[in-house]
Formats: structure tokens, C-alpha cells, sequence
């Protein structure tokens, strides 16, 4: 176990990192900028993290821990499948709105999945945790809906949420996604019901 210190030291690396990823892209992280964000010379960055890309990957693993922590809340809550589906719907979605830091990181790196497999290799996680997660809040109620093919309507469910999301990173000031989102709640809903 690390020392008090270390892991300060490490929390204090990563939200530098953060700030340069959120404000200017990933491609304006580099150890010299995280140096000058936080003060620290290059070898105390490279004690705590092998490299630079340990250092991404530390970026992109808080992100996406922040915006899950919504997923970590509903597992607690006592409603009927449908509003279980419709609350998931909602409550991640919002978790990526609440956090514009996370979004705009998730969306930094989503950019480099063509050329980076490291990078393709984490959406992939990333998006595949999300389908699976949903699909089983389908399956776990298959005796109360219709017969769906819980993968596919679980992959439309994960591209409801980014895509709205998307659309409200991109035009905050002209897009609404609380209606959009009723629309695809009816919709995820009708075709539980109907099969």
C-alpha cells in the first residue's frame, strides 16, 4: 500500500492532467505541460506514473469512473422494470451532463480511437460495460416485457445516452435533451412492451 503522500501526489498528477485533457485535448497532454500545471518536476511525475501513457489511461479511468458513479446509485433503488429502464435512461445520461469536466475528456479521447488500439481498446471496454449493464436490466425483467433482443435494444439504449449527451456538449445553448430524451424513453418503453 502506498503512502498517504504518493497517493496525494498521484490525485494531484491526474486532475492537472484532467484540466490540460478537458481545456485543450489530449493532444496538449505532455509531462511538460503536467509540470508546469502542478509544479512538479518531470521525475516526480515519472516516480508516480511509469509514462505518459499511464497517465492517460489514469485520465480516462477517472472520467469514466465519475460519470458511473450514477450506475453505482440506481443499484440500490426498488422500482418496476419499466421504471428501471426509464430511470437507467435518465440517470446515466445526466451523469454525463453533470459532469462536463468527465464529458469533455471521454470526448477527447474518442478522437484518437482510429489511430490509437490502446485508446480503441478502452472505448471498447468502456461502451461494451455500458451495453452489457443495460442488457441486463433488460434480461433481468424478460417475464415482464415483450421479446426483445436484449444486445440490440441495449446498444440503442448506450447510443440514446451519447448521442444526446454528444448533442449537448456540441450546442449547450440551442439543444434541449430533456424532450429528445422523453421521446426515447416512450420509445425504449413501447418496444418492451410490444416485442
Amino acid at each position: 500500500m502506498g503512502s498517504p503522500l504518493r497517493a496525494l501526489r498521484r490525485e494531484q498528477i491526474i486532475a492537472a492532467a484532467r484540466r490540460i485533457v478537458a481545456d485543450d485535448g489530449l493532444e496538449s497532454l505532455t509531462i511538460a505541460a503536467i509540470e508546469n500545471a502542478v509544479d512538479f518536476s518531470r521525475g516526480v511525475i515519472t516516480y508516480h506514473f511509469r509514462d505518459k501513457d499511464e497517465i492517460v489511461e489514469a485520465v480516462l479511468r477517472s472520467a469514466v469512473d465519475e460519470i458511473d458513479a450514477n450506475l453505482v446509485a440506481l443499484g440500490g433503488q426498488d422500482l418496476d422494470p419499466e421504471a428501471q429502464v426509464e430511470t437507467a435512461l435518465r440517470t446515466v445520461l445526466q451523469g454525463f451532463l453533470d459532469r462536463p469536466e468527465a464529458a469533455r475528456i471521454l470526448l477527447s479521447f474518442s478522437g484518437r480511437i482510429h489511430a490509437d488500439p490502446r485508446m480503441a481498446a478502452m472505448s471498447a471496454e468502456l461502451y461494451g460495460g455500458y451495453r452489457r449493464w443495460s442488457g441486463s436490466l433488460i434480461e433481468a425483467h424478460g417475464d415482464r416485457f415483450a421479446p426483445v433482443d436484449a444486445d440490440g435494444l441495449a446498444g440503442v439504449m448506450v447510443g440514446i445516452v451519447i448521442g444526446l449527451a454528444t448533442q449537448t456538449w456540441m450546442d449547450p445553448e440551442g439543444f434541449d435533451p430533456a424532450p429528445a430524451l422523453d421521446e426515447a424513453c416512450a420509445a425504449v418503453l413501447a418496444r418492451l412492451r410490444s416485442g
